[in-house]
């Protein structure tokens, strides 16, 4: 996908002043964080956007919707150290949810121009919002690659247009459309790598660290500053009204609905 937005078109998607929801959740299983993440965006109101920011417990390895799995990872290892698996409703490729804030944010198809112009804007509100932390980090330029699904884990390249610092990816993310809707969800890595990728796979070939909040800053920030930073850089870069929000009554049910979806382990392992 592309890198930022010239100024102008900014500015037009600035216009539109969509109505933003946020929304923070304890660790949750990846079942139901996936559940969570597609219920938001097939609930979507007329003019609304919604951020969710969350993270896993346990420990996750989530596959994206077209990535290989069945017969590539040893799960009995997973099971030994503890890592779960879930398979997300959008592409991309393989991903630890362990030392990481993942997220999620569901807006209407069009509202922001679509899905380049949105994977572009979000990663610029992201990045803002990790300068007002003192990240050193940028957008991924031309020389990003685009990887197929069967290429690997997530981390192993960054992307035209991916959050990175130091040539390495920082923040991963990925899209789906869903009805009326368009659902892009991503995973900012605070420390540690994502070797047990690798190791699960029982790829020989070892996995470039990705950069770390923790290795650009040398201390983490509290989880309430990182949400707020990110928050704030979002609403800068995609404008419209912003306010802290709770779940609807809709939106639950849709969720505990999908739950089922996301526990199938015909799901999972379906490629």
């Amino acid at each position: 996908m592309g890198g930022p937005l010239p100024g102008d078109e900014r500015e037009t998607r600035r216009d539109l002043q969509v109505r933003w929801r946020v929304l923070t959740d304890p660790p949750l299983p990846g079942p139901v964080n996936m559940a969570r993440d597609e219920a938001l965006a097939r609930c979507l109101e007329e003019g609304e956007g919604v951020l969710r920011l969350y993270r896993w417990d346990p420990p996750t390895l989530s596959f994206g919707r077209n990535e290989p799995a069945r017969g590539l990872f040893r799960r009995d290892a997973a099971r030994e150290e503890g890592i779960a698996f879930v398979r997300r409703p959008t592409g991309g490729r393989a991903v630890l949810h362990s030392l990481e804030l993942t997220y999620g944010l569901a807006v209407p198809l069009r509202a922001l121009g679509g899905l380049k112009a949105t994977y572009r804007l979000v990663n610029r509100g992201l990045l803002e919002g990790l300068k007002t932390l003192g990240a050193p980090a940028r957008l991924a330029g031309p020389e990003g690659t685009s990887l197929p699904p069967d290429a690997g884990p997530c981390f192993r390249e960054p992307a035209e247009g991916e959050v990175t610092a130091d040539g390495r990816k920082l923040i991963g993310s990925a899209q789906v459309r869903l009805g009326r809707s368009l659902l892009q969800h991503g995973s900012l890595i605070l420390d540690g790598d994502q070797d047990v990728v690798r190791r699960l796979r029982a790829d020989p070939e070892p996995v470039p660290p990705p950069a770390t909040l923790r290795s650009l800053l040398g201390t983490l920030p509290s989880l309430e500053e990182l949400q707020r930073a990110l928050r704030e850089g979002l609403a800068r870069t995609l404008g419209g009204a912003w306010e802290t929000d709770g779940y609807r009554p809709r939106e639950e049910k849709a969720a505990r609905e999908l739950e089922d979806h996301y526990r199938d382990p015909a799901w999972t392992w379906r490629l």
